[in-house]
């Protein structure tokens, strides 16, 4: 601006007065909580690093009281920016935040929050916060984290930045804006309370460990009225550490997804409680689930409820599944139980194209109990070779997924240690030349079904298939098509099977009996060379097991393997009253949960590495006398603390 007033007075009072208006229009902005961050520097031109004039903004509203900060039609690049108490974050129509592709401008953070993710799955994020309060991200504009240009490739995965993160915040909003190509987990909410998710769009277009929002830790979460289509799993539930994820609601979303679309349990440290997924669309799911309930790290699951699903294009419906993975959070800590699953609900919901069989899976020492289906609709559209019935693996301590297990005897249901099991109004169709049952039963207790419907296309396969089950009823189910039986049973496995008004066709029968099939070695499905097994005593259930009350149990066993090991304890406890085992060795002592009266594993992770070969002694223990705690064998395996979900 030229001063020179002999020149021009004329134009140096018209420049003042521009002045003074654009600095009485800032003081008003201010005076009414608006922030807008062109005033503050930014450029938008998608060259310029915007971080530090937004980030300024960001710090003016809070140290005011807050206040809203208005991002401008532009692309902003920008590092990392820290939300803080009490401020909006707008994107207005046409606003794009663009991810930097250098890690140079994003801020290395490890939050204070202890959880399984914190450093171990990233470190730099896009949009930040931890501990604030009444924080929204809002508006219609983009935040585009770049991830599909810059990095997609890079490993290990936490040099690749989060989109947004925000841990230990109360009354959080997310409305409206459009989430594009993260690098990393699009939207993250660990430990958070009191959010609210709605008409938010998440767009991921491969697979790359993208998640679309995780729900972590947190209580009181709202989803609703959202668009999701990403490479990775859609919405995902998450406990990364003790604490409960509870009363969550998710509603009226869309997703599409080549992984998982709405799934809890890969971390379940804490568990899940309270949670109700309603009134969604799920469509195009080329190898993953529809609806994947999990819980495998020790946590409890309880008290959900899933209605109003159609699903289309999907590699497997449902899938329920207790395993004992049992991995710790943190250094230095282990899981010390194994929690229910329990109370599941799923109404109303139809699936279209389905590959795979939806599928229930407990454990022989910890059945999942008290899960009612109603008004179910699937159509199959591939079939398998199945295995045999007593040939189907437990991978009990695998990473959980569906597509873990292949080829199950069964098209539609597929159910194994499963206690209070409720179908009502079940209607199935099987692919052309299917040979399997659209049902199998395997160690479940208390099932009912009314009302079930199926195809069947061989002659020789029933309807359903029973093994090792107790107190089943079965009322007014028929089949499409005529087989020769409604029904199978193992002979000699099956105890009090009640049918009632079932509709039997000509030629068909209610039920046969067929030939009882052996199980293979139940409790050798994981692969170790360290192994100790009981080689006197008495035999108790088929093992020789030592009553570790009465004697305890001392053996040394060489390690060999390096890193992270578990001893996994195969125990039962004969009583109905709950007991710790106790595990010494070189001065460590831990303890482990025992409430369950069938063999089973009990995975210790201890609490110590050992470098170099070692022999190490072992101590087992009972730590209540009124328990009757009997072990039959202590094997060693190495346990992958590292891998993340």
């Amino acid at each position: 601006m030229d001063l020179n007033t002999t020149k021009n007075p004329g134009s140096v009072k018209k420049s003042i007065s521009i002045l003074l208006f654009m600095l009485l229009v800032s003081f008003v902005d201010t005076l009414f909580g608006q922030y807008n961050a062109g005033k503050f520097g930014a450029k938008g031109d998608g060259k310029t690093l915007d971080t530090r004039p937004i980030q300024t903004a960001i710090d003016k509203a809070s140290l005011n009281g807050g206040g809203v900060v208005e991002i401008p039609t532009g692309t902003f690049l920008i590092g990392t920016l820290i939300l803080k108490d009490n401020v909006e974050l707008h994107l207005q129509p046409g606003a794009v935040l663009l991810g930097s592709p250098y890690y140079k401008d994003f801020t290395e953070i490890t939050h204070k929050f202890d959880s399984r993710s914190n450093g171990l799955y990233a470190k730099y994020f896009m949009v930040f916060a931890e501990d604030a309060k009444n924080i929204a991200i809002t508006g219609s504009g983009i935040i585009n984290g770049n991830g599909l240009k810059h990095f997609q490739e890079d490993d290990p995965q936490n040099q690749r930045p989060f989109m947004v993160r925000l841990v230990n915040c109360e009354n959080v909003t997310l409305r409206d804006v459009h989430l594009l190509e993260s690098a990393n987990w699009t939207l993250h909410l660990l430990g958070c309370r009191d959010v609210n998710v709605d008409g938010v769009v998440i767009e991921n277009g491969v697979d790359a460990n993208r998640d679309g929002l995780d729900i972590d830790c947190c209580q009181r979460v709202m989803v609703s009225n959202s668009n999701f289509s990403t490479g990775d799993d859609a919405i995902v539930l998450k406990a990364s550490n003790d604490v409960l994820c509870q009363d969550i609601a998710i509603t009226n979303c869309l997703i599409r997804t080549r992984a998982s679309a709405i799934k809890m349990g890969t971390e379940s440290n804490g568990g899940f409680k309270n949670i109700t997924i309603s009134n969604c669309i799920i469509k195009d799911l080329p190898r993953h689930a529809g609806i994947e309930l999990m819980t495998v790290d020790g946590g409890v699951m309880q008290n959900i409820l899933i209605e109003n699903i159609i699903m289309e294009n999907v590699a497997t419906p449902i899938f329920i599944r207790v395993g004992i993975r049992a991995r710790p959070y943190m250094t230095g800590q282990y899981v010390s139980r194994i929690d229910d699953v329990k109370d599941i609900v799923l109404n109303n919901i139809s699936a279209l194209n389905a590959k795979l069989p939806s599928s229930i899976m407990g454990l022989h020492n910890k059945k999942i109990k008290n899960v009612t289906i109603t008004n179910y609709t699937v159509r199959n559209t591939e079939t398998q070779k199945p295995l045999p019935y007593n040939k189907v693996p437990f991978e009990e301590f695998s990473y959980p997924m569906a597509l873990m297990f292949e080829n199950l005897p069964a098209f539609g249901l597929y159910c194994r240690n499963v206690e209070e099991l409720h179908l009502n109004n079940v209607l199935m169709y099987s692919p052309v030349d299917e040979i399997r049952p659209a049902l199998t039963f395997d160690r479940v207790v208390a099932l009912d079904m009314f009302s079930v419907k199926a195809s069947v296309d061989a002659q020789t396969t029933p309807m359903v298939y029973f093994r090792n089950v107790k107190n089943i009823s079965a009322a007014f189910c028929r089949s499409i098509g005529i087989n020769n039986a409604l029904f199978a049973a193992e002979e000699n496995s099956c105890e009090n099977l009640n049918f009632t008004n079932n509709f039997v066709q000509t030629n068909q029968k209610e039920i046969v009996n067929v030939t009882r099939l052996i199980d293979e070695s139940l409790f050798e499905d994981f692969k170790t060379d360290l192994k100790y097994s009981v080689d006197e005593g008495e035999s108790y259930k088929g093992l020789l097991s030592q009553d570790i009350n009465i004697n305890p149990l001392k053996f040394s066993i060489d390690i060999t393997k390096r890193g992270s090991l578990q001893l996994c304890l195969l125990i039962l406890n004969d009583t109905v009253v709950p007991g710790k085992v106790i595990v010494k060795y070189e001065g460590i002592t831990q303890e482990f949960m025992i409430n369950w009266n069938e063999w089973g594993w009990a995975p210790i992770t201890l609490l110590k590495d050992y470098p170099i070969d070692q022999k190490v002694g072992f101590e087992i223990i009972a730590d209540n006398q009124k328990t009757k705690l009997k072990i039959a064998k202590a094997y060693l395996r190495y346990q992958d603390v590292k891998k993340t979900d």
